[in-house]
């Protein structure tokens, strides 16, 4: 049975909450927040907040099917009597779009809250979020009392809000002979197409042990490591032919493509899994992929070479008895700091992706983690255009009034020039003209004062 955490998102950087709109009686006795955990199964809407109606689930526990919803979208479920995936999956079935599964005691929710996946929980694709049991009395307290009048049912809000940055960092937990990894790869390419050009930073982070670690008991055979045994890989076929040292060498070969041809990366990712399902044939299986979608062999070859250092002059070495590996010590590095990770999973600004694990969920997540989207994710993001392009459009308006203004003033001011000089030649002729005809009657006075002398 595969373990499912869950992650408390009032830790660190996910910040998920539910919220009572009305009535306001209840917004009195639950305060304005109630802290929530997610599941890992479902498609959780990052980024997002959704407003619903809550009804209670009949029969309580939901362990069977639901009557289908009416007027509400949401539904309270008590914990116990069967798994939270037939649980939220009746819920989805009946109608609803969001259940909220209330615990059997008060005790604090943390990150050490764990719930099993009963292995269906792919089939759920509605969101699920768990409460405290007095958060989920009350709500089923005063769901109830309102009954089915709509005006009188309880209005929630609930908060799916992520960490938002400039930069949003993206890494991918992998295997080498997962499909599951294979799939969740070649569902994210189209995405990442349109995000080649946005400021995105991927790792890639595949399943590798050391034999420092407990993790390595059961497989610490020379077969299955490398470098005196300080990488080593899960055996892929148990007594079969295969080791895991082809595993080890085909990490190092999909980290070097991924480093120096990127865009190429997942071809050869869609490739290698429809074509090469043999480990002990990794190596010869994926120089053919390599050759045929015309990605340099020498290249990746070299970049695996260089790789390859001795443990006491640090030069590249091919004698990998005393050598350590610059890829697979950066691998370890980073799964240390990352802490333990599901095979596959992805982490999006240092927190690990809840729900069900699709390209298009991960694609949602990384656009609501910007603090300004870029416009291929106006379909992700709320409130898209009055985020992004509406703030820029409004930058635009400004400018354009300002400009106007400008090309006003300066119009005004010619047109004010113009009428000035005009008005000035005409006052300057009359006063020439008057200065004239007076200079005409001084002389002519002279002259009429000279012939009266006479």
């Amino acid at each position: 049975m595969q373990i499912i955490f869950l992650i408390v998102c009032i830790v660190a950087f996910v910040d998920c909450k539910l919220k009572v709109i009305r009535p306001a009686e209840l917004v009195d006795r639950l305060g304005s927040k109630i802290d929530i955990a997610l599941a890992n199964f479902g498609e959780i809407p990052f980024g997002h907040r959704v407003v619903g109606y809550v009804d209670v689930a009949s029969p309580n526990d939901a362990c069977v099917p639901l009557e289908p919803a009416q007027q509400s979208h949401f539904v309270l479920i008590e914990r116990g009597g069967c798994s939270f995936v037939t649980k939220v999956r009746n819920a989805q079935n009946a109608g609803y779009s969001l259940a909220i599964i209330g615990n059997n005691n008060d005790e604090p929710l943390s990150s050490d809250f764990v719930m099993a996946d009963d292995g269906h929980g792919y089939s759920v694709n509605i969101p699920s979020i768990f409460i405290i049991s007095r958060d989920f009395q009350i709500l089923k307290e005063y769901s109830t009392k309102a009954g089915e009048i709509l005006d009188d049912k309880v209005l929630v809000l609930v908060k799916f809000d992520v960490k938002k940055k400039e930069r949003t960092d993206v890494m991918f937990s992998l295997k080498v002979n997962d499909r599951d990894s294979y799939r969740v790869m070649d569902e994210f390419s189209e995405y990442y197409n349109l995000l080649v050009n946005e400021n995105v930073n991927y790792t890639l982070v595949y399943e590798i042990f050391n034999t420092n670690t407990t993790e390595t008991e059961n497989f610490t055979d020379a077969d299955n490591c490398i470098c005196s045994r300080r990488y080593c890989a899960e055996d892929p076929d148990g007594t079969g032919v295969a080791t895991g040292k082809n595993i080890i060498e085909e990490i190092i070969r999909q980290t070097c493509i991924f480093k120096y041809y990127a865009d190429k990366y997942f071809q050869y990712m869609d490739k290698f899994n429809f074509q090469c399902s043999k480990p002990q044939a990794f190596y010869i299986c994926g120089s053919k992929i390599l050759t045929n979608l015309q990605i340099p062999a020498d290249e990746i070859n070299k970049c695996r070479d260089d790789s390859f250092r001795d443990v006491v002059t640090n030069e590249v070495t091919k004698n990998l008895t005393n050598a350590f590996n610059t890829i697979l010590d950066h691998q370890l590095l980073l799964r240390d700091q990352a802490g333990w990770l599901m095979v596959p999973s992805a982490m999006v600004n240092s927190v690990i992706y809840k729900g069900k694990l699709t390209g298009k969920g991960i694609f949602g997540e990384i656009c609501n983690s910007f603090v300004t989207p870029p416009s291929v994710c106006k379909d992700e993001v709320d409130d898209y255009y009055n985020e992004g392009s509406g703030y820029q459009y409004l930058i635009w308006l400004i400018l354009f009034i300002s400009i106007l203004i400008a090309i006003f003033v300066i119009i005004l001011y010619f047109l004010f020039k113009k009428f000035v000089k005009r008005d000035s030649v005409e006052v300057t002729q009359v006063q020439v003209n008057e200065m004239v005809s007076q200079y005409i009657k001084f002389y002519e006075g002279k002259e009429q004062q000279k012939q009266n002398s006479f």
